[in-house]
């Protein structure tokens, strides 16, 4: 509207106005007050539509009776695929390895991102390791071979074992590269009805199984399109629905941990310092876990169950560098939970409750995540083995591998033993005293929680460089190789009586069921005879003998029975038998023995490891694997976690690639770390101990033996005012052997009287008490070098 055409019309309004108000006679006191004038509404912002995914294909079969003319069936395949009875049926049981595939119309070719839907059913199966499968962003039909390469979402008839889903790369050259293996919580039961789906945007992906997220990756391969199709091998495949749609929503990042606070300690694996969430909001900067009480809305509550934030918030929040610690309390937590984790990546946070079995639900529901297991307020529970064990079996049945113990249980004996059955033992502060947060850190807990941080990181701000608070345990690998032949009972009791605090052996069942102990599949290497060990009964094995010395060979029953009688030593059995039945057996030896204090077991075989988490839910295990190898600590320790979180498992690796850095990364979040093997090179050796690692495996436990592992002394002293304290101790080494030492050099904690220190010792200059933490510093080799603390002593100065 121009100027002109806007003022006549006001004028035009006003004289209207004037005119409708024509009784020139009436009482101005009767005239009508004007009527205020309402300003004109704004105009409404016309609301930003929400785009709709375009829908590519949604197909019932209902009304075909043919496969699709642009759907292509290939000339390689075993198998069949045709339409009929208002389904689409793939039948690969022709060969267990060939595949017998389907590629979708070409259109599909140039799509990038999108989510792929289907209903299947397995109706019959050649064996359970077979496989229908998704194939995605393959190449298109002119490539050679055909369709390759591409990406496969397997789903095999076990789904329940370690490599039950598969997303695997199939190369030019008609070879796969396995990038992930998992296992789903139940097998694919014939004639049941699932869904299947894959969301694939950028080079970010996911896959479900009835809508239960089962991988969650960044693709690493550039093949940011191509085609789609479907697969069996081994098995009959009825699809009776496909539906791809299009894909708008990045997938939140993953891959990743969240970078916490490094206070640079000079504690070697320095424990984990949690904070439950202050009333004033403000958290210390001591503390890497923060914990909160998760409502069933996902609000994170402080102390006194007042909201601090959402927990989408807080996982949003770019600056953070914290880690949550979430208190649950119900199912229906967990629900909501495993919806979060449909758009959010949940796999640095740690679930935290008293109640096992809430623990283990919510580790089934939401695999990703970790656990821990709140036994500070168990107050019914002793240090006796029966107790360590029940807190250790209780730990694992949660799915958990971190235990917050009660104050009166922070004790050495008990951290120790429970880190000997791989168990992760936090300690419950509630006081503010130096001197208790320095008894707490001289029993060796992976973590401490309390409303106190900054009294905790202060103390160990004031330690020596390389200070070991908790002693590497050393395990003897195959027994003593180095001396001894290897799998021996004589080896297994060689390497005790030189100080290991573990022996590691093999075992496979025989042909008649019974668990021997040999490393290697066959009998050639170790005794010159060429068998296969599971093809033996155990006679014949029995009358086989070792090379060099003539051992015989052992069953697990007879080193159980040998090891029973040293209780402080750990059977480390690695599973090398791929059959499942082999898990009963080892149960029923543990029975027989009643060797559960005494008892973990680790394997290569992820299957062999969920089955133990069937079968005896109650015992430690631990992965072997190796170590990630990325350019990232942070991506290499988020690989960490989901092999250790996948498996409830400590992280079991070849050392090789593995740094100071990654190990406290992953430490800070509960993993703990059992490297193998150590052999010659004893600068490997020298540097894991050093810096911590929970335990070592070597072929050499005997070059242990002198190492100093604990500092003894009186709890309480008298000294003289002006005068250098010092204090008589007892040394004690790996093999067990003690010697006399007189300690100059401590560590004064806060709130002790006055005093001065330098070279030549401690000296306090005024009367009253004190708290020190005697210290001995032990050189290895040239530059490795650690110290050791003793427990707090009390010092009345007069």
């Amino acid at each position: 509207m121009t100027k002109l055409t806007s003022l006549s019309l006001a004028i035009l309004l006003a004289f209207n106005l004037t005119a409708c108000n024509d009784n020139d006679d009436k009482d101005e006191s009767s005239a009508l007050p004007e009527t205020p004038t309402t300003p004109a509404p704004e105009p409404e912002t016309p609301e930003e539509e929400v785009p709709v995914p375009k829908v590519y294909l949604d197909e019932n079969f209902d009304q075909l009776t043919a496969l699709p003319a642009a759907w292509t069936t290939l000339r390689s395949n075993a198998g069949t695929v045709e339409v009929k009875d208002g389904s689409l049926f793939i039948d690969g049981r022709a060969n267990d390895t060939q595949m017998t595939t389907l590629m979708l119309s070409p259109e599909y070719q140039k799509l990038r991102n999108y989510r792929i839907d289907i209903e299947f059913t397995y109706l019959e199966r050649n064996n359970g390791g077979r496989w229908g499968s998704i194939i995605y962003r393959a190449a298109d039909s002119y490539a050679e071979p055909a369709f390759t390469p591409y990406y496969q979402f397997a789903i095999r008839a076990d789904a329940a074992g370690a490599s039950g889903l598969e997303l695997a790369l199939r190369q030019p050259t008609n070879a796969w590269n396995v990038l992930h293996k998992s296992a789903y919580k139940e097998n694919m039961e014939v004639n049941k009805s699932y869904k299947a789906t894959v969301i694939v945007h950028g080079q970010r992906v996911r896959h479900y199984i009835d809508d239960n997220l089962v991988l969650d990756t960044t693709l690493p391969y550039n093949l940011d399109q191509g085609a789609i199709g479907l697969s069996t091998a081994g098995l009959l495949m009825k699809v009776d629905a496909i539906k791809i749609t299009e894909q708008l929503d990045p997938l939140p990042e993953s891959n990743r941990v969240t970078e916490i606070i490094d206070h640079n300690l000079p504690v070697s694996m320095a424990p984990t310092i949690a904070q439950p969430a202050p009333v004033n909001g403000i958290s210390s900067t001591a503390a890497t876990h923060i914990a909160y009480q998760l409502d069933e809305q996902l609000n994170l509550l402080n102390t006194e169950q007042e909201k601090v934030m959402a927990l989408r918030d807080y996982l949003n929040d770019s600056t953070r560098r914290t880690l949550p610690l979430l208190r649950i309390q119900n199912e229906q937590t967990i629900n909501k939970l495993k919806t979060l984790g449909e758009s959010y990546d949940l796999a640095d946070i740690t679930l935290l409750s008293d109640q096992p079995e809430l623990l283990r639900k919510a580790r089934i529901a939401i695999p990703a995540l970790r656990t821990a297991l709140d036994y500070s307020k168990q107050t019914g529970l002793s240090s006796s083995t029966k107790d360590i064990v029940t807190i250790a079996h209780n730990t694992n049945s949660s799915l958990a591998k971190i235990v917050i113990l009660p104050k009166h249980l922070v004790q050495t004996e008990v951290v120790s033993h429970l880190q000997r059955l791989l168990i992760t033992p936090w300690a419950n502060l509630d006081s503010s005293s130096p001197l208790t947060a320095a008894e707490f850190l001289s029993t060796g807990v992976n973590g401490i929680y309390t409303e106190q941080p900054d009294s905790v990181l202060s103390i160990m701000k004031l330690m020596a460089p390389n200070t070991l608070l908790r002693k590497p345990l050393i395990t003897g690998h195959r027994g003593i190789p180095a001396l001894e032949d290897e799998n021996t009972l004589e080896g297994t009791l060689k390497a005790i009586q030189v100080g290991a605090d573990a022996v590691e052996y093999d075992v496979y069942l025989s042909k008649d069921n019974h668990v021997v102990v040999m490393h290697d599949s066959t009998t050639t290497r170790t005794t010159g005879v060429n068998a296969k060990i599971e093809d033996l009964t155990l006679a014949e094995i029995q009358n086989l003998r070792t090379i060099p010395n003539g051992r015989k060979v052992p069953t697990m029953d007879e080193i159980l029975a040998a090891v029973k009688q040293y209780p402080n030593v750990t059977n480390f059995i690695e599973i090398k038998s791929s059959k499942p039945e082999i898990v009963p057996k080892i149960k029923e030896l543990l029975d027989k023995h009643n060797a559960y204090d005494q008892a973990i077991v680790i394997s290569f075989v992820g299957d062999q490891i969920l089955h133990m988490k069937n079968e005896i839910p109650g015992v430690s295990t631990g992965y072997l694997t190796s170590t990630p190898t990325a350019q990232s600590n942070i991506v290499n320790t988020r690989r960490i976690l989901d092999a250790a979180q996948k498996y409830s498992s400590t992280f079991n690796p070849s050392f090789s690639g593995l740094n100071k850095e990654l190990m406290m990364m992953a430490s800070q979040r509960g993993v703990t770390f059992w490297p193998w093997t150590f052999r010659l090179n004893k600068d490997d050796f020298y540097r894991m101990y050093v810096q911590g690692t929970h335990g070592l495996t070597t072929d050499y436990a005997h070059e242990s033996s002198n190492l100093a592992v604990k500092l003894n002394t009186a709890s309480q002293l008298i000294a003289t005012a002006g005068k250098p304290v010092e204090i008589n101790a007892e040394i004690q080494t790996q093999i067990g052997t003690k010697s006399n030492y007189l300690v100059k050099n401590m560590l004064v904690l806060p709130n002790s009287a006055k005093y001065t220190q330098n070279g030549q010792g401690l000296t306090f200059t005024e009367k009253g008490t004190a708290y020190v933490m005697p210290s001995y510093q032990y050189t290895m080799a040239p530059n490795y070098t650690y110290t050791i603390y003793a427990k707090p002593v009390t010092v009345t100065i007069q």
